[in-house]
């Protein structure tokens, strides 16, 4: 009798409270907590094979464009002032740089370090990423699906090739960390320390990169879908660390003022083709109109089917996770419009449409019968990895053979890449931080 009254407690808690941790022991269809651990750190692992299987490539990037600006402008100002100063009057991410030029310093100058340290990130990423889709009550084999999507796909190089994007990484690790903090809180499981880590993930996210300003929002609008309108200060701890470095933001940044036209259409064009554009091999350029409604087409048919597919304990996910893509949406269109519209599909802005997509994909193929889902998967992981070695060899060639050619042969008075630094400043960084 106990045992049946337990068990229809914890259901009755399930019912209550959409964040719980697992599903109810002995439910049908269930999975083994071993084989859902298997699924996750597999997945995870699995992600992170690119760089072991292509090391020797990796092992020629060199320090490229924003790398040696933010080392051009901490060699002529102080650290304390460096660490606080807009990077180009763009952006304010103090947190990040502290640890980015700790890496510098601690590695040597290496930059075969600084990009391993880009993928052990990616991989707490993606363990975080898969545990917070467990605890959220999607299948095994859906989060599964999700993650690997999400962490295998080729079209994330340049996050994972280029060390400034660290900041992208940092700003995301944070944010998932403060999501699964607030779901202790949501559990009701927790004391203070829980409160006092949500929100400090919550500011770090915010203080690695300027795109980490829509996460404490995302987090109020979850608390409030899950019921949790009476959690007035909880939802003011996810915004306040947001208005405050908007604020900051706004007194110290220079202004962006894309005409609303351009925003609104740069949003859209990235909103609808990403990330499927950059997966799926098509000759057909990114600005056609054909390509942008084919591929939001399909994009907003996965998502519907998702949401179709699943049930209402689900939907605060979901629907945060779609306002999570929607609103990177809508920062990049106000802040990078002057890019021209094919960059909407620019590697360097896939981690979060993956992130976003990658869970509606693995709900809809996790109900199909287990023969048909074995072949998606093989033809889905070879989708997403055929391009890693010749994308490779053109970021290596760009990125690290011909920057380091440039150096050693350049006139003095010669810029060597596109940060306009001469050669002579070049080697003058290289000899001043070690770099190799």
């Amino acid at each position: 009798m106990g045992s049946k009254r337990n068990r229809a407690v914890r259901r009755q808690q399930a019912r209550e409270n959409p964040t719980t941790s697992a599903a109810p022991a002995g439910e049908k269809g269930s999975m083994s907590a071993r084989s859902t651990q298997a699924i996750i750190w597999g997945s995870a692992f699995v992600s992170v094979l690119p760089l072991l299987f292509y090391w020797s490539h990796f092992n020629e990037l060199f320090f490229f464009h924003d790398d040696f600006l933010l080392l051009d402008e901490l060699s002529r100002t102080t650290l304390v002032r460096w660490i606080f100063h807009p990077f180009l009057n763009e952006s304010i991410f103090p947190l990040f740089k502290s640890l980015w030029i700790a890496a510098v310093w601690s590695s040597g100058g290496s930059y075969m370090a600084l990009i391993a340290l880009q993928w052990v990130t990616h991989f707490t990423i993606c363990l975080a990423f898969g545990w917070l889709l467990i605890r959220m009550r999607l299948p095994a084999v859906a989060a599964g699906f999700a993650v690997l999507t999400f962490g295998l796909a080729s079209s994330n190089l340049e996050t994972l090739a280029w060390s400034i994007q660290w900041n992208s990484q940092l700003s995301l690790l944070f944010f998932l960390l403060a999501w699964h903090a607030l779901l202790r809180i949501l559990e009701r499981q927790t004391g203070a320390r829980w409160y006092v880590a949500y929100v400090a993930c919550i500011v770090a996210s915010t203080l690695c990169s300027s795109r980490g300003v829509v996460c404490g929002l995302l987090l109020a609008l979850f608390t409030i879908l899950v019921g949790g309108r009476s959690r007035i200060a909880l939802c003011a701890a996810s915004v306040v660390p947001t208005v405050i470095l908007v604020l900051i933001t706004w007194l110290w940044v220079p202004a962006s003022r894309p005409s609303q036209v351009g925003a609104l259409t740069y949003g859209l064009n990235y909103l609808a083709l990403n990330p499927l554009y950059s997966l799926i091999p098509i000759s057909h350029d990114a600005t056609s109109w054909v390509v942008i409604l084919l591929f939001g087409s399909i994009k907003a048919m996965v998502i519907a089917w998702a949401f179709h597919k699943s049930s209402r304990r689900l939907y605060p996910f979901l629907i945060a996770l779609v306002v999570f893509d929607v609103a990177t949406a809508a920062a990049l269109g106000y802040a990078r419009t002057w890019t021209g519209l094919k960059t909407t599909v620019s590697s360097r802005y896939q981690y979060i449409p993956l992130l976003c997509f990658g869970p509606m994909l693995g709900i809809m193929i996790e109900g199909w019968r287990r023969e048909m889902r074995v072949l998606v998967f093989v033809a889905w992981i070879c989708l997403l990895s055929y391009r890693w070695e010749g994308d490779l060899d053109r970021w290596v060639f760009s990125r690290g053979t011909h920057i380091r050619q440039l150096l050693s042969t350049y006139p003095p008075s010669a810029p060597f890449d596109p940060s306009r630094l001469t050669a002579r400043r070049g080697r003058k960084l290289i000899e001043q931080y070690n770099l190799h």
